[in-house]
């Protein structure tokens, strides 16, 4: 691609079961997909009528969440850092990151009633669908590792989820998550608009797309 041309995009809708895969050309400035759209997603209860926004910033492809709701997420592939309530998916599961409040000692210096503070900075909380709390996993310093079979935040009931699928890593006040080379990915929310690479995935709703530019 010469230098200040825009690249051909295709939005490639890509398929777990290895079947043919729908293409959407975009053909203009602009593609949008959700319950209405250039990529229509009708019976998708977890889409807005409009939910994404592809469209060109100069020469560069862009995306934009602007249907709130469950958001969409991009696959990770490289390091990247969570910001406090962030959002992770990983197969079947949604998480949100909260920090952990460090427990005030007593006036007098005596030890507080209930569970000692065993200095854990941040927590993972899973949610289900209508964004209700299912369970929440504290995050010690160091190495976190997140599995189906092994590791310290296992989901053995989750097939979607690798044997050894993602670290995370608690640094002082940050939290950083690496995908292992998981069959089915990690995926971080989107929260601002964001630059699109060729090759990029992303989830919208239960549709798994794939950004092919040329």
């Amino acid at each position: 691609m010469n230098p200040g041309q825009r690249p051909k995009v295709a939005i490639r809708v890509v398929r777990a079961d290895g079947g043919p895969e729908a293409v959407v050309p975009l053909r203009g400035d602009v593609l949008l997909a959700g319950k209405q759209g250039d990529l229509a997603l009708p019976d998708d209860p977890f889409v807005a009528d409009t939910q994404v926004r592809f469209f060109f910033s100069g020469t560069r492809l862009a995306i934009e969440d602007v249907g709130g709701g469950n958001g969409v997420f991009t696959r990770l592939r490289t390091e990247r850092e969570v910001a406090t309530g962030g959002e992770l998916r990983m197969g079947r599961q949604r998480l949100v990151l909260e920090p952990i409040p460090a427990l005030a000692p007593a006036a007098d210096g005596a030890t507080a009633w209930g569970s000692p503070d065993m200095g854990y900075r941040f927590r993972l909380v899973a949610l289900v669908e209508g964004g209700m709390r299912a369970g929440a996993f504290p995050l010690k310093d160091g190495d976190n590792l997140l599995g189906r079979e092994l590791g310290d935040i296992t989901f053995p009931g989750d097939g979607f989820i690798s044997g050894r699928h993602a670290n995370l890593h608690v640094a002082v006040d940050r939290l950083l998550v690496k995908d292992l080379g998981s069959s089915n990915g990690t995926f971080l929310r989107l929260t601002a608009p964001a630059f699109v690479d060729n090759g990029d995935q992303f989830l919208i709703g239960r549709l798994l797309v794939r950004v092919e530019l040329s």
